[in-house]
C-alpha cells in the first residue's frame, strides 16, 4: 500500500501541488499499485472521490496552516503499516510522523514544489527530522534542488506525472493560466499581449484579479475566472504561446518552483514562455531576456516563433523529461 498524503486535492483545489497528486495517484494505480490518498476535508468533495480509481479518505480539522502536521499524525499515521510506503506531498506534512514512520518500518518520500522551500528563512527543526527520517526527497526542479543542497540534504528532481496529449496545430493568441496575485506575473503577460497585439486569455482567479482588469482595459484579454482542471486544460488550444512570468518577493523570496502550467501546456504542442525566475527555466522552451520590456519581449517572442514548429519541439520535450512512467519509476524505486 502507498499512502499520499497531501493538503489540498481536487475538486476545491486545482492547483499545482492538488493536480500533481491527483496525477501521480492515478499513475501508481495504472502501474498496478494500491494507492489511498490522505487529503482535507472539504464540502463538495464525496461525489468527486466516488469517481476516482484510488480511495480518498478525507482529514478534518481547524486551523491547518498551523496544525497540518498535527492532523496528519492523528489520522493519516495510524493507517500506514510496516511495509507500507508514503509519499508527502510537502514536507510541512511530515515533521511529526517521520520519525515515528521510520521506525515503524515504513519508507517514505517528501515533494518540494516551490514556496514550501523558496520562503524558508533558514532551516526549521521539522525538516531536519525529515531529513532524517525520509528514504527520499523529490524536488521537481534543479531550483529547488539547489535550494535543497543549502539546507544540507540535496535529492533527486522528481518528473511530472503528466499525460500526454496529442499536440495540436499552431495557434494565435496568448493564455496564461495562473492564480492572480502579484508574484504570477500576470501584468507582465497583459503588456507582452499589448505590445504584439495579440488577444490574451487569462485562466485563473485571485486577490490581484480587479487590478489585473483595470490594467487590461485597451488590451483583448479574456478574464475566465477559475475553471475545472479540464476546462482549463481545453484553454491552451489553439494558442500561439503559453506564457508564465513570475517574480519573486521583496525579500527575495517565494520564487516559483518550476510551473506545471508551462509544462501542461507543452504537452498539448503549445510553446512555453517563462523567465529567469525560481525553476520556470528549466519548464520553458523560451526564457524572455527582460519580461518587464514588453516591446522586446515581443520582438523576441515574434521571431522566435517564426523561426521553428515550435509546438513540436514542446511537446517533444515534455514528452522526454516528465510523463506517468517516468515518474512511477523514480517514486518505486526509490522507496523500493
Amino acid at each position: 500500500m502507498i499512502h499520499l498524503v497531501t493538503l489540498d486535492f481536487p475538486p476545491e483545489f486545482d492547483g499545482g501541488i492538488a493536480s500533481w497528486a491527483e496525477d501521480l495517484a492515478r499513475a501508481l494505480v495504472d502501474a498496478g499499485e494500491d494507492v489511498c490518498v490522505h487529503a482535507r476535508h472539504t464540502g463538495l468533495s464525496q461525489a468527486y472521490d466516488q469517481t476516482l480509481p484510488f480511495p480518498v479518505l478525507r482529514m478534518r480539522g481547524r486551523s491547518w496552516g498551523r496544525w497540518k502536521a498535527a492532523w496528519v499524525m492523528a489520522q493519516a499515521f495510524p493507517l500506514m503499516q510496516q511495509g507500507h510506503r508514503a509519499i508527502f506531498a510537502t514536507w510541512d506534512l511530515a515533521t511529526l510522523a517521520a520519525p515515528l514512520l521510520a521506525r515503524r518500518g515504513v519508507r517514505f518520500g517528501v515533494a518540494f514544489h516551490g514556496s514550501d522551500l523558496s520562503r524558508l528563512q533558514g532551516t526549521p527543526r521539522g525538516l531536519l527530522r525529515v531529513f532524517e527520517g525520509a528514504a527520499a526527497l523529490w524536488p521537481v526542479s534543479d531550483f529547488l534542488n539547489g535550494l535543497l543542497e543549502r539546507h544540507g540534504r540535496p535529492g533527486q528532481v522528481l518528473p511530472m506525472p503528466l499525460a500526454l496529449a496529442q499536440p495540436g496545430a499552431p495557434g494565435e493568441g496568448l493564455v496564461v493560466v495562473a492564480r492572480l496575485n502579484r508574484l504570477k506575473g500576470v501584468d507582465r503577460a497583459i503588456s507582452l499581449a499589448r505590445a504584439l497585439g495579440w488577444p490574451l486569455t487569462v485562466v485563473g482567479d485571485g486577490p490581484d484579479r480587479a487590478r489585473l482588469e483595470a490594467l487590461a482595459v485597451d488590451v483583448p484579454v479574456a478574464f475566465t475566472g477559475r475553471l475545472p482542471r479540464h476546462r482549463a486544460l481545453e484553454a491552451y488550444a489553439g494558442k500561439a504561446a503559453n506564457l508564465l512570468l513570475p517574480r519573486e518577493d521583496k525579500e527575495g523570496r517565494g520564487a516559483e518552483g518550476l510551473g506545471l502550467s508551462l509544462l501542461e501546456g507543452a504537452t498539448r504542442g503549445v510553446p512555453a514562455v517563462g523567465c529567469r525566475t525560481g525553476g520556470v527555466p528549466q519548464a520553458a522552451d523560451l526564457v524572455l531576456e527582460d519580461p518587464d520590456d514588453a516591446v522586446g519581449s515581443a520582438e523576441q517572442l515574434r521571431g522566435w516563433l517564426s523561426s521553428g514548429p515550435r509546438g513540436l519541439e514542446a511537446h517533444a520535450r515534455v514528452a522526454g523529461a516528465h510523463g506517468a512512467r517516468l515518474a512511477v519509476e523514480r517514486v518505486l524505486g526509490d522507496l523500493a
